[in-house]
C-alpha cells in the first residue's frame, strides 16, 4: 500500500529489449511476469509446452493481457493454442497418452493428464480442439484411472485423471472409492505426509462436488485451504519439487479448484492469503508449471471477485538523474505499461486501501556477460581437446575438435530434469555424423574409448544439436559424468568462447556455468 521503489537490475542492448511494468488490485497481475517467462523458456517437454500454452489460451480473452484489440488476441490466443497442439499430438502415442519428448510407448503419466486438462480447458473455452485427440486422451484418463498406484505421486495422478473425467460427464464413484482404499490402506492419516493436506484431497473433492455428495466434498476441502490461508514469508522454503508437485503448485491447484467448484469459500480468502501466495512468487519458488497453473488459479479467482474491485492506481519512471515521469496507465482492471531504456527505478502508487500487487518484466541480451564461474547445486567444465585428448587454443579452418563437457551435482545424491546447454562459438559448426571419434581419455579411470556420446554410464534422456548449440537434458548424479561431441571450424578469426550452462528445469535457484574463453581459428595453409 502507499508507494513502493522497485529497481530496474539489468543493463541490456536497445535491440530485442522488453520492459514492462504492471500494477492492480487483483493479484492476477502477476500472471504478466509469469506470461514473459514462459513465453522465453526455451525446453519444451510436453509438460513445459503445455504449460507455456496455457496463459494465451486463459487469458486471451481479457483484453488487458493483449496490446491488440480483444478480437485479435483472441485470433492470437487461437494461433498459439493450435501451435502447441499440433506438437501434442506427434507426441501422443497409441493409447492416448504422451511421451515428454516423442510418442514414447511409456507415457509420462502426470504429464498426459495435464496435457488433456489444456485440451479440456481450451473446449470449453470455445477452441478448436481435435475430436480425435481428446477421445484418445480421455481413454488414457480412463486407463490410468483404473490401474494400481504404488505411491502417493501415482495416486495424485489418478485423482487428478478421475477429476478430468468427472468433469466431462463421466460417472467415476468406482475410481474415486478405489482411491479412497488405497490412501487408507497405504497412506492413513497418522502418515507425517498425510495425503489430506495434498492436492490429492482437492481432486478428489472436486469430483465429490460434482457428484453431488457436498459433505464428503466440503470435508475433503478443509485442510488444502487451511494450508493455502498459511501466513508465511514465504512459507515451505525447504521443500524441493518433485513429480510435478511442490507446494505452490499445491497452492496453485487449490485456489484454482475452489474458485471453480467451491466459489464461496473463495471469495472468503483474505488478501492475506494471496499475499502470502504471491510472496512465494516473488522470492523465485516458482517454476513453468507451478507457474502455468498460479495463471489459471488466479483467472478463476479473479473472475469470482473482480466486480467488487477498485482503486487509484499510478506508476512513475525514474531515471539515473532522479527525475520521476508519470507513466500514462489504461483504464482497466490490470493495467500494463512499456518502461524506457534508461530506468533505474519504477515507483508504483495506490491510493486506496487496498492491497495492491505489481509485476516487473525485464528481457534482453545483457551487455556484460558473465565472466565467472557458476556453481548452485551443481557444477558443469567444458574444454576443447584435439585427438591425442590435449586441450587447445587454436585450430585450423576445417579442423574437428572434441567438446567434453563434464558435470555433477554439488551437496546432493542427484539433480533430476537438468538442461545442459552449451553455445558454440563463432565459426564452428557441430559434426553430426563424424567419420571417426577421437581417442581420449574418458573423465574415470579405464581403457581408453574410440566414441563420442555418454562417457561414464551416464543416460542422455534427450539431446537436441541444433547449428549453433546442443542441447542435453537427463539427470545429474554426484559423480562426475561427461559427455563429447564434435565441432568443425569453418572461419577465420577470433572468437568468444561461450560459457556452458547447466539448470534444473523445475529448482530455478539450482544452476551451473563454465568459465568463458576463446578460441583462434587460422587458415588452413598456415
Amino acid at each position: 500500500t502507499g508507494s513502493m521503489d522497485v529497481p530496474v537490475k539489468r543493463d541490456v542492448f536497445a535491440e530485442y529489449r522488453k520492459g514492462e511494468a504492471a500494477v492492480s488490485p487483483l493479484p492476477l497481475v502477476i500472471a504478466n511476469g509469469l506470461m514473459a517467462y514462459l513465453e522465453s523458456f526455451p525446453h519444451l517437454c510436453t509438460e513445459q509446452l503445455t504449460s507455456r500454452a496455457f496463459p494465451a489460451m486463459v487469458l486471451g480473452q481479457r483484453s488487458e493481457f493483449g496490446n491488440l484489440s480483444q478480437k485479435d488476441g483472441a485470433v492470437k490466443a487461437q494461433q498459439s493454442f493450435a501451435s502447441a497442439v499440433g506438437v501434442l499430438r506427434s507426441r501422443q502415442n497409441a493409447e492416448g497418452g504422451f511421451g515428454q519428448w516423442t510418442a514414447s510407448v511409456e507415457a509420462d503419466e502426470y504429464a498426459s493428464v495435464y496435457a488433456v486438462h489444456m485440451l479440456i480447458e481450451a473446449r470449453e473455452r470455445g477452441y478448436t480442439v481435435p475430436p480425435d485427440m481428446l477421445a484418445k486422451g480421455n481413454a488414457f484418463l480412463l486407463q490410468l484411472a483404473a490401474s494400481p498406484a504404488k505411491d502417493l505421486h501415482d495416486v495424485r495422478s489418478r485423482a487428478y485423471a478421475a477429476y478430468l473425467l468427472t468433469r466431462q460427464g463421466t460417472v467415476t464413484s468406482t475410481y474415486l472409492a478405489a482411491l479412497r482404499e488405497t490412501l487408507d490402506k497405504k497412506f492413513p492419516a497418522t502418515n507425517a505426509t498425510t495425503w489430506q493436506k495434498d492436492s490429492i484431497a482437492v481432486f478428489l473433492a472436486a469430483s465429490y462436488k460434482m457428484m453431488k455428495d457436498e459433505k464428503q466434498a466440503a470435508k475433503l476441502m478443509d485442510e488444502p485451504l487451511a494450508q493455502l490461508e498459511k501466513r508465511g514469508e514465504p512459507r515451505d522454503q525447504n521443500a524441493r519439487y518433485e513429480h510435478y508437485y511442490d507446494p505452490t503448485i499445491r497452492d496453485a491447484q487449490t485456489l484454482y479448484i475452489a474458485s471453480k467448484h467451491f466459489p464461496d469459500r473463495a471469495r472468503k480468502l483474505s488478501f492475506e492469503t494471496l499475499g502470502a501466495m504471491v510472496k512465494t512468487i516473488q522470492a523465485g519458488h516458482f517454476n513453468t508449471h507451478s507457474a502455468a497453473y498460479v495463471i489459471l488459479a488466479l483467472d478463476a479467482y479473479a473472475t469470482q471477485i473482480e466486480s467488487k474491485i477498485a482503486g487509484k492506481l499510478s506508476i512513475a519512471e525514474i531515471g539515473k538523474d532522479g527525475k520521476a515521469t508519470a507513466l500514462t496507465l489504461p483504464q482497466n482492471l490490470i493495467p500494463r505499461v512499456p518502461f524506457a531504456p534508461g530506468t533505474v527505478k519504477l515507483r508504483f502508487g495506490n491510493d486506496s486501501n487496498l492491497t495492491t500487487y505489481f509485476s516487473v518484466a525485464e528481457s534482453g541480451f545483457d551487455k556484460a556477460p558473465p565472466m565467472t564461474e557458476l556453481k548452485s547445486g551443481m557444477e558443469v567444465i567444458r574444454e576443447y581437446v584435439d585427438v591425442e585428448g590435449k586441450p587447445v587454443t587454436s585450430v585450423k579452418v576445417g579442423q574437428e575438435l572434441t567438446v567434453r563437457l563434464k558435470f555433477r551435482a554439488i551437496g546432493r545424491d542427484r539433480v533430476p530434469n537438468v538442461a545442459l546447454v552449451d553455445l558454440l562459438p563463432g565459426g564452428f559448426e557441430p559434426v553430426l555424423n563424424p567419420i571417426d571419434a577421437p581417442i581420449v581419455q574418458p573423465a574415470k579411470q579405464g581403457a581408453f574409448v574410440n566414441r563420442l556420446g555418454n562417457v561414464g554410464g551416464w543416460n542422455v534422456e534427450y539431446a537436441d544439436v541444433r547449428e549453433e548449440r546442443v542441447v542435453l537434458y537427463g539427470t545429474v548424479g554426484a559423480n562426475l559424468s561427461e559427455y563429447r561431441y564434435r565441432i568443425r571450424a569453418t572461419n577465420v578469426g577470433t572468437f568468444v568462447v561461450p560459457p556452458a550452462y547447466g539448470e534444473s528445469l523445475y529448482e530455478r535457484d539450482v544452476q551451473a556455468r563454465s568459465l568463458p574463453g576463446k578460441i583462434v581459428v587460422e587458415r588452413a595453409g598456415k
